[in-house]
This record gives structure tokens, sequence and C-alpha cells, in this order.
């Protein structure tokens, strides 16, 4: 088979992008509940061009769907994963994929010589043959941090290389993305696979850019398109949309973290958008999900974009240790909310002399974006440790991606984040994983752990939490084995004086933070309205230095739920945030206007 030529003769446009992913509110994805799936051992070739083939359950042959509902509705067969995975040195070499014509020699001289890799990961030798080979529709059961985005973008750009010349500039791939961090490491990574191909271009779709400029860019010429569900719906729903026909040649379609799209509450973007792509038997599109669990809802999916016979890869050995099963992990258990930032400290300085300040690189995990920063703000006013960054959603998407790569190259860091970053993102060498309060399930928990001990390093997790939050370790974690710690509290004091020297609106911002995550939690600590503002305000004033009670909105109380409880400091609304005493006595519920001061506990 002769092979196209690189060529650079296509006009490219310069420019970075920078935006803001939209926010998805949390749809309800129970109606995915089906049928559970297991495997499927066979799918027919995609090509016209390809002979068919036979494999161990007989001739493959091609099932079409015409219709979304018919895919939605359909039940594939089953087999069983494969019992194990190789090890790394076990793996087939990138270059056997020449021998049997399945890659671009080009494609494999940028592999080997500009990204030097050599042997495939376990999850790329299970998946990139039957993808490149049979060009199976397939379901891949995949961990992150295993070379999964190689595993799906090396396949698709193979087969993007060989389409028709006149269809240069018109996507080829699309890859659906639960974030907008996400999306741009995957452009990244497929731009580099094509540096040598320099007459394809990578276009991203997020949430926070100007729809017109990326639209614009994107019908100059997009060959890859990489974006969330958002933002790509918003491209795709408009009357004549010219993103639209920029995909009637669409050849495959990748969602990755595929659960965490469902979690995240995209089904009804993903569902639009699956409707407005060319009927997958007139494009012969081949599909791929890839997903670190496989529930029923994430199966039935599976049927939307899937043809239905698709393989399904188990990349995950049986008896393989998952990271909260190998990695050693402490809890420590402080007695009050206004000791979790000393505690936190403690803890960070312990596992600092242990590790050593020049390798000792941390990610923190904070309940809310603005604990987070509050957290970021304390920890960079103690001498002795590393550089401290924050990270979370109310950041503009410049400023993150920045963040995001000074963290990934940084050799020792502490990054103070959210569940922002806990899937998806790859940070190499993370040694230590502090979480600062409850996640908001064990499946959070154990993501946010999984951001250490990546690639066979070692790792370190450290969970800290109130004396109310018990309950979380006792129950939602109770097969996790923990090695009990207690806190080190000795800096309580110096927290709270350099607390109370912070900006009153970040000390108001934390507050109403705190209260919103923490209304959730009223059952379990065994709470009512009365005792959350009661806990809410002795934090605000011995845990974040306020000098009264920080006063929060009319409309955000109601919000809330906690419209008459008393305690509260209520204004009327205007200004983002007042200061305690700022409104009338009609407005307050804590009773005559009074209760906003109240005296600080010392030491």
């Amino acid at each position: 088979m002769q092979e196209p030529q690189p060529t650079s003769s296509r006009p490219r446009p310069k420019g970075r992008w920078q935006g803001k992913r939209r926010q998805n509110g949390g749809e309800d994805d129970r109606e995915l509940q089906g049928p559970s799936i297991t495997a499927n051992s066979s799918r027919p070739s995609a090509s016209k061009n390809r002979a068919q083939r036979k494999g161990n359950n007989g001739d493959h042959h091609r099932v079409a769907s015409s219709t979304l509902d018919a895919l939605e509705n359909s039940t594939p067969s089953v087999s069983k994963p494969s019992p194990s995975i190789p090890k790394l040195t076990d793996t087939p070499k990138f270059s056997e994929l020449a021998k049997e014509n399945l890659i671009h020699s080009t494609l494999l001289q940028t592999i080997s010589e500009d990204l030097k890799f050599d042997h495939m990961t376990p999850v790329q030798a299970a998946t990139i043959y039957p993808l490149l080979k049979d060009r199976c529709d397939v379901l891949a059961q995949a961990k992150t941090g295993t070379g999964k985005t190689i595993a799906f973008l090396l396949p698709a750009i193979q087969k993007m290389i060989h389409r028709d010349s006149s269809l240069m500039g018109k996507a080829s791939l699309l890859v659906i993305s639960p974030t907008r961090e996400l999306a741009m490491q995957i452009a990244d990574e497929a731009r580099a696979l094509l540096q040598r191909l320099t007459q394809f271009r990578v276009c991203i779709a997020i949430g926070g850019t100007n729809k017109n400029i990326e639209e614009h860019r994107i019908l100059q010429g997009c060959d890859i398109l990489i974006g969330t569900p958002g933002r790509l719906y918003d491209h795709l729903s408009s009357e004549d949309s010219p993103v639209a026909s920029m995909l009637q040649n669409l050849e495959t379609l990748v969602l990755d973290e595929a659960d965490r799209l469902l979690d995240m509450g995209f089904l009804d973007s993903l569902k639009k958008i699956i409707r407005c792509l060319p009927n997958r038997t007139v494009t012969e599109r081949q599909g791929m999900l890839f997903s670190a669990t496989v529930p029923e809802h994430v199966q039935k999916v599976a049927r939307l974009v899937l043809s239905k016979d698709y393989k399904f890869i188990s990349t995950i050995a049986e008896g393989e240790l998952n990271t909260h099963e190998r990695v050693p992990q402490q809890l420590i258990i402080v007695p009050a909310f206004s000791d979790m930032a000393t505690g936190l400290l403690g803890a960070i300085r312990q596992e600092l002399a242990a590790v050593g300040p020049d390798a000792f690189k941390a990610i923190i995990f904070a309940p809310t974006a603005r604990l987070a920063d509050f957290y970021a703000e304390i920890l960079q006013r103690f001498p002795g440790l590393p550089p401290i960054i924050a990270l979370h959603s109310r950041m503009t998407q410049n400023r993150r991606s920045k963040i995001t790569e000074e963290f990934r190259e940084a050799k020792s860091s502490i990054l103070v984040a959210t569940d922002v970053i806990a899937r998806g993102m790859d940070f190499p060498s993370v040694t230590n994983i502090f979480q600062a309060g409850i996640p908001a399930d064990k499946e959070s928990y154990i993501h946010r752990l999984g951001r250490t001990a990546r690639a066979g390093a070692e790792g370190r997790g450290t969970f800290i939490i109130t004396s109310h939050e018990t309950f979380f370790s006792k129950w939602t974690l109770k097969n996790i084995t923990f090695e009990q710690t207690p806190p080190d509290l000795s800096a309580r004091e110096d927290i709270l004086q350099i607390a109370e020297s912070l900006d009153p609106d970040i000390q108001a911002k934390a507050y109403q933070g705190w209260l919103g995550f923490y209304k959730s939690y009223l059952k379990p600590m065994n709470w009512d309205n009365d005792r959350l503002v009661k806990e809410a305000n002795e934090f605000a004033l011995n845990g974040l230095g306020a000098p009264e009670v920080p006063s929060l909105p009319k409309s955000t109380v109601g919000k809330m739920g906690l419209k008459g409880v008393k305690g509260l400091v209520v204004v009327p609304d205007g200004p983002k945030h007042g200061r305690g005493g700022g409104g009338g006595g009609d407005d307050r519920f804590g009773g005559n206007g009074q209760g906003s001061k109240r005296p600080r506990k010392r030491g």
C-alpha cells in the first residue's frame, strides 16, 4: 500500500486558545440503567476495501443501525475479558505494527524517534491491534495514566492518513472529553503524534472561549476536533451549522472518560451531539469508549456510540490492585473544622520530612474552590514549604492552563485543588495526596488518591477529617485500611494570626462555600440547620480568622434552604459580599440584629 507523503501545502493559522469550561448541571442519568455487558469477542471490518475476516466465533459481519434508537436498544453478545495484562517488557514494540503494514512509516518515526516510545503499554497492546487490524468498535476499561490516549489516537490518525485527499481539512476524528483540561491534554498528544505530518490540524472546542473565533479556526481546516459536550453541542445545534458540515465525513468517534462524562451530567448533550452526526452506515464510523469503570449506565451509552457487536476489552487484570489497595494511607482526625488548616500543615511538614524537599510533590484536595484558595493563602505564608499554587474551576482557562503546566513540570511543588483534576489529568512524580475534608463519595476519594503512585511509582495518601466527619472513614471507606495518626496542631496560633490578616473577601467566600458543601451532609453528621450555622460561624471566627460572622446575600440564603436560621447575617442582594452588621434588622435571622460577633477561642 502506497503511503501518502507529508505535506504542508495548506496554510496554518497561528494563535492559541484559552477559555473557561461550560458549567453543566447534574442531570439525572438513572434512565441509563440497562442489562449488564461483559464483553463481545468479535466485530466486522468497517472498511469497504478490507476483506471480511474470520475469527474464533465465525464470520465477521457488519450489522448496520439506521437510527440512534436502534443503537440504544441493541444488545451485544458477551464473553469474558482476558484474565491478565502483560508486563511492559512483554508487550509488543510499536515497530512490530509496521511488519503487518498497520502503521504509516512517518507516524512510526514520530513515535520511536521523537517521542522515544519503544514498547507499547499493556493498555496500548490490548487495544491498538483490534482497533487497527479489525477496525472494530471498542469499549475499553482502562485506568488513567496507562497510555490510553495514544491507544485511541494512533488508530484514528492511521485511518485519517489514508483517507481520500479531497477530504483534507474535514474532521476525521471527534474526541469528546469531560473537562477542558483533559481536552487540552489530548490535543497536545495529538499534535505530538502529528509533528511530522504537518498537513493535519488539531482544533479544540471548549467552553469559555470566544465561540465565533473557535468556529472560524475549525472552518479554516480541522482534521481532529477535541471538545467538551456543552461547547460541541453549541456548535452543532444551530440551523445550517457550518461546524456540523465539517463532521459529515467523520471516521472515528471517541468518548474518553465515559463514566465521568455521565457522572458530570452530560448524558443529554451526548445524545444531542450523536444525533447531529452523520449516519454511521454512511461514513462507516469507528467508535471507541474508554472508561475507568464500566457500570450499567456506561454500558448503555456504549450502545449509543458503538455498533451492536462491539468488542469489550478489559485492561485491568483480575486481582490487580487498585491504587487505594496498594498505596499506604493515613487518617488524621482533628477536633474541629477550625483545626483543619492546622492539621493540614502538620501533616505536610511530616510528609515533607520523610520524602525530602527536593522530591516532594503533592496535591491537596479541598471540598470547594474557595476553601482551596484559603488553604493556599495560608500555606504560602509558611517558610520551608515548596512553592504552593491553587487550581480550581473558578479560575480563567488561561490561568488554569498556566498552572497545570507549571505543576506538571515542577520537581517539587504543592498544588491545592478541587475535583477538577481528580480524574483524567496526569501529573508525573506526585509523591503525596492530601484530602482536607470529605469528598463527595468513595469514588471521588479513590480517584483523588489515584493522582499518585502512577506508572509504577510510589506514593502515599493522607486523609484529614474532623471529629464530625468520621462517618465517612468508618462507613463510606470501611474497606480501606488506614493508619491512624494523631494530628500535629502546634501551629494553631500561627495559622489563626495569618488567617486574620487575609482579605475579608477570602474569608467570606470560604464561609459561604463551607455552608453550601456541608449542607448536603446534615443527616450523616446528625446535624440540623441550626447546628450547621453554629458550626459554620465558629469556623469563620476561629478557623477563617474573620473578625465577625460574614454576611450572606438574601437570595443565597434562600437557595441554601437556610431562610430564618438563627445566627446567619443576611443582607439585601447587591454587592457580592458584605460584612457582618451591614444589613438592617429586618434582613437578619439572628435575632434583633445581634449575634454577628462572637468571642474567639485562642490556643
